[in-house]
C-alpha cells in the first residue's frame, strides 16, 4: 500500500490473510514493517468485492453479465466513440496502484492504442513540480533520486515527517541511526516539532511558508563563505555563472525575521551542510504542496548541487529500477488539457482538471473514461463535480477489486484481482548502490470470475478492433496466454532480457547467473526462486551521474522560467502573523499520519 513495499509473510487459512508479520529475509526491509502492512489482510477481504462483471441498468442498479458480453459492449461503444470523435475524446484515470505497478505499462499501452495521451494519475498533481525541474535539469523528467540515508553525514530534512510517514526504506531504523550516530547529523526544518524532529541533533521550527527565504539564505552563505564544491560544479554542472545572482536574494539576517528562526542557526545548517564530506536532503509534501513550490523544489538542487551532492555516495543518488526498459517510450508531442491548457508532465495530467474536460461544452471533450486502480471520488478534490462529470460521460468503464464510490456511477464494473491474488511487483527502486526485485507470488485465489487488468485491457481493444502488435506489453501477454503461463510473468521475463544484456558482469559477479547458459532464463529463474525478494547486484557509486540524459551529460542550473519567478519575488521586510478572523488556521497537508494510503484507500 505504500511505494516501500517492505517484505512481509502473510498466514493463510480458507483463502484469507489471518496473520501478517515482517519478512526477516527481505533484503531491502530486512524485517521492518509500519502498520499499514499489519492492516494488508482488511484491504484484501470485505465485503464490497465485485464478484463478476456488472453493468448498469437505465434505474440505476447493477446486473452480472459474462466477460464476453461486458467486454465486447465496452469494445463496441469504444469503437463508435472513435470513429465518431477520435482518441482525444477517451481518458484514462489511475494505472498501477503504490505496490501493485505490473498493470501500468499494459494500462499507458491500451490508452495509446486507442490514440490517446489522456492519463490521468495521482503523480500528475503529487510530484509535477519535481518531474518538471528535473526535466531541464537532468534532462528527463522521469529521472529523480532519492537521499543516500545510509551513507550520508548530514541528513537535512524539510517538509515531512518520515517517523510517521514512512517515506523512505526502513524509515525509524535509519532516523535513529543518523541521530544515534556521533559522527552524523540529522537537521530537520519544520513548523511542527513532529516526531522526526524529536530526534534530531537541529530543529529549526520554521514558520509556515518561508522555505523560499531559507533556501535562498543557505544558498547566500555557501557562495559568500566560499564553501561550494567548484570542482563539482565545474566538471558536473553548466550555466553556474547566469544562477549565481540569485545567492544575492536573501542574506540570513533578512530571511531570520521572515522565517521566524535566528540568523545565526540559518548560517550554522548552511556552514554543517556544505562542509560535510557527503551531504542529502529529503524534502516531500510539505514543500511539494506549499507555496513557492516551484522554486523551493529549484532551490534544493541548486543547494546540492553547489556543494556537489547530486550523484555521488552519500549525497543524493538516482537509483536504477528493474522493469523500467520494457516502459512504453516517450510521447510523440506533448499533449494539454483542452480548457486550462495544463500541458502532460511525467506524461500525466492532474486529476482534478479531468472534470472541467468533461463537462465545457466542445465537440473535442472527453466522452469516455476507464478507471483503473483508481477512486477518483474518494481520492481527489471536488466529490460532486467529478459526480456531475461522470454523468455526463458516454461511457465510464471501472476496473476494480471493490465497488467504490466511482464504480456506483459506471456503466460497466469489472472486476480486478488485488495485488494477493496474481504475481505483482512494486517497480519503485528500494536502493543504492543495490538493485532489487520483488515478484510477489498470489497468496489468496480470490472471486472466481476476477481478472488480472492486462488481460482486461487486451480482451477491451481486441473487441474495439485495435490493433496492438506493435506495443511491446501486449505482444509479452499473447506470448504469456500461448504457453499457458500467468500473464504478467511475461513481463517480467522481458525486462529479464534488458536487465541481463546491461549487467551481466554484475549478476555473475553477485552470484544470480553462472554466465554460462542463457542470462535472462537464469536471471527469471532466480526472480522466481526468491519470493522475498532478490538483490540482483549492485551499481558503481562512481558513475551515476551517467545517467543523466542532457545532451552533454550535466546539471543543467539554467532554468529560465524559474528565473524569472524568483527574479520577480517579492521579499516582504516582514511576514503578517495577524490571525485572519474568516481564516484562523493554517492547514498543511501531506503524508502526516500513519494510516494514509493514498489512492488505494477505499
Amino acid at each position: 500500500m505504500c511505494g516501500n513495499s517492505c517484505g512481509i509473510q502473510v498466514m493463510v487459512e480458507d483463502d484469507h490473510i489471518v496473520k501478517v508479520r515482517p519478512d526477516k529475509r527481505s533484503p531491502f526491509s530486512r524485517g521492518y514493517v509500519c502498520n499499514k502492512a499489519q492492516a494488508v489482510g482488511s484491504y484484501q477481504h470485505h465485503n464490497q468485492r465485485v464478484l463478476s462483471p456488472l453493468k448498469r441498468g437505465a434505474d440505476g442498479s447493477f446486473e452480472a453479465i459474462d466477460w464476453d458480453a461486458a467486454t465486447g459492449e465496452i469494445g463496441k461503444k469504444l469503437r463508435k466513440i472513435l470513429d465518431e470523435h477520435g482518441g482525444r475524446s477517451i481518458a484514462l484515470i489511475g494505472g498501477g496502484g503504490q505496490a501493485n505497478h505490473l498493470d501500468f505499462p499494459y494500462a499507458v499501452s491500451f490508452l495509446r492504442a486507442l490514440g490517446s495521451r489522456y492519463h490521468y494519475n495521482a503523480l500528475g498533481q503529487e510530484y509535477t513540480q519535481k518531474y518538471w525541474i528535473n526535466g531541464h535539469m537532468f534532462g528527463s523528467e522521469g529521472l529523480d533520486f532519492h537521499a543516500d540515508e545510509n551513507r550520508c553525514d548530514v541528513l537535512l530534512i524539510i517538509g515531512t515527517n518520515p517517523w510517521i510517514s514512512h517515506g523512505m526504506q526502513r524509515a525509524r531504523l535509519v532516523v535513529r541511526e543518523i541521530s544515534n550516530d556521533p559522527n552524523r547529523k540529522l537537521i530537520v526544518v519544520d513548523p511542527r516539532r513532529h516526531e522526526t524532529a524529536k530526534k534530531a541533533d537541529v530543529y529549526l521550527r520554521i514558520r509556515p511558508g518561508t522555505d523560499i527565504y531559507f533556501f535562498l539564505a543557505l544558498i547566500n552563505v555557501i557562495v559568500k563563505e566560499r564553501l561550494c564544491d567548484e570542482d563539482y560544479v565545474a566538471k558536473h554542472t553548466t550555466d553556474w555563472d547566469e544562477v549565481k545572482w540569485v545567492a544575492d536574494l536573501v542574506t540570513p539576517e533578512k530571511a531570520a525575521p521572515l522565517c521566524d528562526l535566528e540568523a545565526e542557526q540559518i548560517r550554522d545548517v548552511a556552514r554543517t551542510f556544505a562542509k560535510a564530506k557527503r551531504a542529502a536532503t529529503h524534502i516531500d509534501l510539505g514543500i511539494y504542496h506549499n507555496i513557492y513550490m516551484m522554486e523551493n523544489v529549484y532551490l534544493e538542487r541548486i543547494l546540492l548541487a553547489i556543494t556537489g551532492n547530486i550523484g555521488v555516495p552519500g549525497g543524493v543518488v538516482f537509483p536504477e529500477g528493474f522493469v523500467s526498459a520494457v516502459l512504453p517510450e516517450g510521447r510523440e508531442e506533448t499533449w494539454k488539457t483542452r480548457i486550462a491548457g495544463i500541458p502532460q508532465i511525467r506524461g500525466f495530467f492532474p486529476p482534478s482538471a479531468l472534470p472541467e474536460e468533461i463537462l465545457a461544452p466542445g465537440e473535442d471533450r472527453i466522452r469516455a473514461v476507464i478507471v483503473e486502480g483508481s477512486n477518483p471520488l474518494r481520492s481527489y478534490a471536488d466529490s460532486k463535480k467529478f459526480e456531475e462529470a461522470f454523468k455526463a460521460l458516454d461511457l465510464l468503464v471501472v476496473i476494480e477489486p471493490a465497488m467504490t464510490e466511482a464504480a456506483r456511477l459506471a456503466h460497466y464494473v469489472l472486476p480486478a484481482k488485488t495485488g494477493y491474488e496474481k504475481f505483482e511487483a512494486s517497480l519503485f527502486p528500494k536502493g543504492f548502490p543495490e538493485i532489487y526485485f520483488h515478484l510477489r507470488h498470489p497468496v489468496c485465489k480470490g472471486p472466481e470470475l476476477a481478472k488480472q487488468e492486462c488481460e482486461i485491457f487486451s480482451m477491451i481493444l481486441q473487441k474495439a478492433g485495435v490493433d496492438v502488435s506493435g506495443l511491446l506489453p501486449f505482444s509479452l501477454l499473447k506470448q504469456a496466454q500461448a504457453s499457458d503461463e500467468p500473464p504478467v510473468l511475461s513481463l517480467v521475463r522481458g525486462a529479464c532480457m534488458f536487465f541481463a544484456a546491461k549487467h551481466r558482469d554484475a549478476l555473475k559477479q553477485n552470484g544470480i547467473i553462472t554466465g554460462e547458459g542463457d542470462a535472462a532464463s537464469e536471471l527469471f529463474q532466480a526472480i522466481l526462486d526468491h519470493p522475498e525478494a532478490v538483490h540482483l547486484c549492485d551499481t558503481l557509486d562512481d558513475n551515476n551521474l551517467d545517467c543523466l540524459k542532457t545532451a552533454d551529460g550535466k546539471i543543467h542550473l539554467a532554468v529560465p522560467m524559474v528565473l524569472e519567478m524568483l527574479k520577480e519575488l517579492a521579499i516582504p521586510e516582514e511576514v503578517d502573523t495577524t490571525d485572519h478572523e474568516d481564516f484562523p488556521f493554517v492547514l498543511q497537508t501531506g503524508e502526516r499520519t500513519n494510516y494514509t494510503a493514498n489512492t488505494i484507500q477505499r
